[in-house]
This record gives structure tokens, C-alpha cells and sequence, in this order.
């Protein structure tokens, strides 16, 4: 017998005893688990399980608890809280049949603000992005500090300042004409329904632009190069190469801004109150604050309709964007994306930019400086009238310090708890096979449903009956129920933010280092983190501005240990009509905001990557 058949030999010896150890193993084991029975402990969670289950849970309590309350109330004979009261659908029938709200024309007027908002956000907030990340326009690192910085004024000061600015009565803009060319009125105006939904898209065109600039960034641009070298011009490349490509971040974009607008209260309340000109929110609030007494009912039922609306929408964003693999551009396979040369048109292009962000921007927020430095404003400068006293009074009130401290504390906490909630959430539905990944996304949008103002009183009546359990949940009166409402009004949106680009992120480099041993928490910490950290940044900063001048919640849960700037705002507006001091205050918003900005540079994080 040679060497080698003893070598075979021998291996087939050791492999049958091996084979009789297993199998003798597995007996032992057998009849070991049977002795054991249920002694046997249960496997324990991998840290995988535990950190994205423990996320996704407390995201589906947040949004079910206030939509609940939203169905619940609607549903309900007596007030909330009411325990003597019974369910009956008799608030559906006199909202939808029995003519209680005008819901055709209430409808009609929401569609139309939600259109045009949708509109004015898209034209302009993608154009900036696209501009900014894939050319070579100049100055635009000083358009975005401008384009950003006008987050910094909340959506009913923004109302007013564009009444100071191109109101026909004291705009400067109208004052102005009036006064050199003898032109009664501007060609349009701010209080037509369509003029309404222009100056509502306005407040959204940053949040537009935070929303797709992340995909651009990350998209591959060889497939541009590859779509140009077949023949295909620049227009055609964009229309059949690049916006397919970034479809998720677009439709992510558009449907929560328009699902924005169907729920926007403050601008249409400020500029459509005149002329009787009202849409789901501003009629639900009234109803509510108005009426006596308050028609909760009847409310919570024209509020179940937004609900199906975003049903209906957020199934057909489901619908277009199921094949995530079409829009997966970030690999293992490095690339370098170069700037699409303008040439001569660079710096036309760029005074057009310009010239947009100096009349949507520059010119309102001029004016409002203006306006806080004034004793009293007429629509147009004097000198003579000049005075720092209402910068003053906003830095030495100890009412409205307290109040800026508050406002600071929960847009940090609030910041930092709904990056981490939303990022693990849109990594739970994207990244893993869980069945419940479809709900939880629904979920997430949910709260756009539910209007600021119903949110509001839902959290209120929800931790006065959760802190009669016990006084460890009993949160009303402090910061934290503040905290909690605004990051579940804002969840729809940043989760917008990570799923449109969390797709882009091929699993491909997460499989690479399972496949090398890593762990999940491995590989979240080397791989996925590290290449989300421009898409994080862009949420918390998102989350810091919106948190700390949101109102509805605010207003409905603040007692006066909890005042923050935007309800000391809008009672400075609504009872003691300063315009003068809101401006100043509002003033010092956007400083903060800038400051935050350039913060943020100074840690080399922007909003995209200008050496790509």
C-alpha cells in the first residue's frame, strides 16, 4: 500500500470517528434537553435586537399614543378625560354630513396651500442643492450660511415680516412704489390663497433643500459621465440619469412637504385671518379655542380625514421606492465626483442665486432688523426714530432670558434624542427583513396627520392620566413633556431625511465586514456610522432649528415654569402687539443660527462635500 492510500486511509478513519463523536454528541444532547426541559435559559438578545428594538418600540408609542387620542376623541360623546361619556360616531356625522365645518372648501383651501408649498419648496430647494453640490458656482458657501440661516425665523414671524416687506398698506417694498412711481399695489398679493401658499413655501424651501442635498451628494457620478459619453446632453442626463437616481430623497421631500401643508396653521392664520380664508388647522384650532364650549369631538373627526391622506401617500411612496437596490450608489468601489463646469455662465448663475435669496430672504430679513430698531414701525425708515431698546429689553427680561435657556435645552435634547431615534429607525426598516418594517415606517409619518395643535393636547391629557400611575411618568409642567412632543411632531420629517438617504449606503460594505469577522456593532461603528455622519449632522442641526421655534406644542403644554421663545413670541404678538420686539427677538434667532452654522464649519461638518 503506497504512502498515500495511507494517508486516505487514515483521514477516513479520523473523519467516520469524528462523524461517531457528533452523532454521539448530539444524542447526549438530546436526551440532556429533554432532562432540562424549560431549566434550559433562553438565548439572550444580540445588542443588534436590543438597541434597534428598544428605538423602534419607543417610536411606535410615540406616534400611536397621540394618534389614539386623535381617533379616540373623535369617537368619543364627552370630552377628554371624561370618563362618563360613550363611543359613538354622531361627531363624524355632523363634521362630514351635517355641515358642522365646510369640509369641501376647507379641503380645497389645504390642497391649495399644500400644493404651492410643494411647489415653491421643489423649484427652489432643489435647484440650490443640485447647484451646490454638482457645480462650480461661485460664493456658494456664503449662499447657503443665507439660504439656512432663514430656518431661524419661525413661520408666523415670517407672515409678519413679509407684511412689512410687500404688505400693501406699511410693506416697504408698496410704501416705496407708492411713494416714487405712484403705484397703488404690487402685481400680486400676499394674501390671495396662491400668495398665501408662495410665502408658506418660502419657510420651506431650507427644509427642501436639507432634504435632497445628502442624496446629491452621495450619487455617483460616473453613471452621469457614463449617460454623457453615449451622446445624452446635460438636460437629458439629469431627466433619465440623476433625478431616477435621487427619486427617493425627491418623493421623501415633496411628500412631507406637502403633507406639511395640509396641516400648516401659522402662516395661513396670520395672512388668510383677514379675509375669512381658512384650511384644516386654523379650523380645528378654532374650534377648539374659539367655540364654547370647545368642539374636541368634532375636531379630532375633520382631523381622522388628514389621516387617510397620508395613508394613501405614504403607500404610494412605499409603492415607488420598493426596489431599493435601483437607488443603492454608495459602494465598496471608490469614486471621485468632479463639479459640472458652468463656464461663462458661472457667476450669472450665480447673481441670479443671489438675486433669488435677496428677495425671499435678504429683503424680509432686512426688514425686520429694521423693524427691531425702531420705537415704532411705519413701513419705512426714519432715522429719527431709531433705538437699541428693544434688543435691551430682550436681553434683560429675565422672563424672556429664562425663556431662551428653556428653548436651548430642549432643542438640544430634543435634537439629540430624535437623531438617534430616527437614524436607528430608518436602519430597522431599510437595513433589516423585520415584518414590521413597513409599519414602522407608516408610523413614522403618522404625526403629520395629527395637527400641532390636537398633538398638543393629546401629550397634555396623556401624562395627566399617565402620572395618576405613578409619579415617575408624571412629566406635565416640566421641559421633558416639551421634549417629547416636539421630536414626535418632527419624526416624519428627519425620518424622511435618513431613509431617502440610508438607501444610497449599498449593504454590500456592511457584508464586507460581517464576512471578515466584525460585529454589528463593528460594524455600525467603522462602517455605517462614519459614512451617515453628513446625513446625522444635517438631522440634528434640522431638529435644533425646528424644535426651538415650534409652537403648537409648546403652547399647549407650557405652564410657567416652561416658557419658551416661541410662546413668549406669540403672546408678545397676539397681547401685546410689538412688532418692534418680535423683530428684535426674532433678530437674535438668526444670529443664533448662523452661529450654530458656522459652529458646525468649524467641525468640518457641511451640508455637502465641496472638494467632490
Amino acid at each position: 500500500m503506497s504512502t498515500r492510500e495511507q494517508l486516505l486511509g487514515r483521514v477516513k478513519d479520523a473523519a467516520g470517528s469524528v462523524v461517531d463523536s457528533g452523532a454521539t454528541l448530539v444524542e447526549r444532547g438530546q436526551v440532556g434537553a429533554e432532562r432540562l426541559g424549560e431549566a434550559i435559559p433562553p438565548r439572550l438578545p444580540s445588542a443588534k435586537q436590543a438597541i434597534l428594538g428598544t428605538l423602534v418600540v419607543v417610536i411606535v408609542l410615540g406616534t400611536l399614543v397621540p394618534l389614539s387620542f386623535l381617533v379616540w376623541t373623535g369617537l368619543w360623546s364627552g370630552y377628554p378625560g371624561q370618563l362618563d361619556a360613550a363611543l359613538t360616531v354622531g361627531n363624524f356625522v355632523r363634521v362630514y354630513v351635517g355641515g358642522f365645518f365646510d369640509v369641501a372648501g376647507l379641503f380645497t383651501n389645504s390642497l391649495t396651500i399644500a400644493v404651492g408649498m410643494t411647489l415653491t419648496g421643489m423649484a427652489v430647494g432643489l435647484t440650490f442643492a443640485w447647484l451646490f453640490v454638482r457645480t462650480n458656482v461661485p460664493t456658494k458657501s456664503w449662499m447657503e450660511l443665507v439660504l439656512l440661516s432663514g430656518q431661524g425665523i419661525p413661520g408666523y414671524i415670517y407672515a409678519i415680516m413679509y407684511i412689512t416687506s410687500y404688505g400693501p398698506e406699511n410693506g416697504l417694498l408698496s410704501t416705496f412704489l407708492r411713494e416714487t412711481v405712484g403705484l397703488d399695489a404690487l402685481p400680486f398679493s400676499i394674501f390671495s390663497p396662491w400668495g398665501i401658499a408662495f410665502v408658506a413655501g418660502i419657510s420651506v424651501i431650507p427644509t427642501f433643500y436639507l432634504l435632497t442635498v445628502p442624496a446629491i451628494q452621495d450619487m455617483n457620478p460616473a453613471l452621469e459621465e457614463v449617460s454623457r459619453i453615449h451622446g445624452a446632453s446635460t438636460l437629458g442626463t439629469i431627466r433619465s440619469v440623476s433625478i431616477p437616481i435621487i427619486k427617493p430623497a425627491i418623493l421623501s421631500a415633496a411628500l412631507v412637504t406637502f403633507l406639511y401643508g395640509l396641516g400648516e396653521f401659522a402662516v395661513v392664520a396670520i395672512l388668510g385671518a383677514r379675509n375669512g380664508f381658512d384650511v384644516y388647522s386654523t379650523a380645528i384650532w378654532k374650534a377648539i379655542g374659539s367655540r364654547f364650549p370647545p368642539a374636541y369631538g368634532e375636531a379630532a373627526a375633520l382631523g381622522c380625514s388628514l389621516l387617510l391622506v397620508t395613508l394613501l401617500l405614504v403607500w404610494y411612496y412605499r409603492r415607488v421606492t420598493r426596489r431599493k437596490s435601483a437607488f443603492m450608489t454608495v459602494t465598496g468601489r471608490g469614486y471621485h465626483s468632479q463639479h459640472w463646469d458652468l463656464g461663462r455662465w458661472r457667476w450669472p448663475v450665480a447673481l441670479a442665486l443671489w438675486t433669488t435669496l435677496v428677495v425671499i430672504w435678504v429683503v424680509p430679513t432686512a426688514v425686520m432688523v429694521l423693524a427691531s430698531l425702531h420705537t415704532t414701525w411705519f413701513g419705512h425708515l426714519d432715522t429719527s426714530a431709531l433705538t437699541l431698546t428693544h434688543y435691551a429689553e430682550a436681553l434683560a427680561n429675565p422672563q424672556l432670558r429664562d425663556a431662551f435657556a428653556n428653548s436651548l435645552v430642549v432643542a438640544g435634547a430634543g435634537a439629540t434624542l430624535g437623531t438617534v431615534l430616527v437614524v436607528g429607525m430608518a436602519y430597522y426598516t431599510e437595513r433589516t427583513k423585520a415584518r414590521l418594517r413597513g409599519v414602522v415606517d407608516f408610523l413614522s409619518l403618522t404625526p403629520l396627520a395629527v395637527p400641532g395643535i390636537i398633538m398638543g393636547s393629546s401629550l397634555l391629557f396623556t401624562f395627566l392620566w399617565v402620572g395618576k400611575v405613578h409619579s415617575l411618568f408624571d412629566l406635565y409642567g416640566t421641559l421633558a413633556i416639551i421634549v417629547i412632543g416636539s421630536v414626535i411632531v418632527f419624526i416624519p420629517v428627519s425620518s424622511r431625511i435618513a431613509v431617502g438617504n440610508i438607501v444610497q449606503i449599498h449593504s454590500e460594505l456592511e457584508e464586507a465586514a460581517r464576512i471578515a469577522g466584525a460585529s454589528w456593532l463593528q460594524q455600525m461603528r467603522e462602517i455605517f456610522l462614519p459614512l451617515f455622519r453628513n446625513t446625522a449632522a444635517v438631522i440634528w442641526f434640522f431638529l435644533a432649528i425646528h424644535i426651538f421655534q415650534l409652537l403648537t406644542i409648546a403652547v399647549m403644554t407650557y405652564t410657567t415654569d416652561t416658557v419658551v421663545v416661541p410662546v413668549k413670541l406669540f403672546q408678545l404678538y397676539m397681547f401685546r402687539p410689538s412688532i418692534e420686539l418680535v423683530s428684535a427677538i426674532s433678530t437674535l434667532i438668526v444670529g443664533l443660527t448662523v452661529l450654530l452654522l458656522l459652529g458646525l464649519r468649524a467641525l468640518g461638518i457641511t451640508f455637502y462635500d465641496s472638494g467632490r
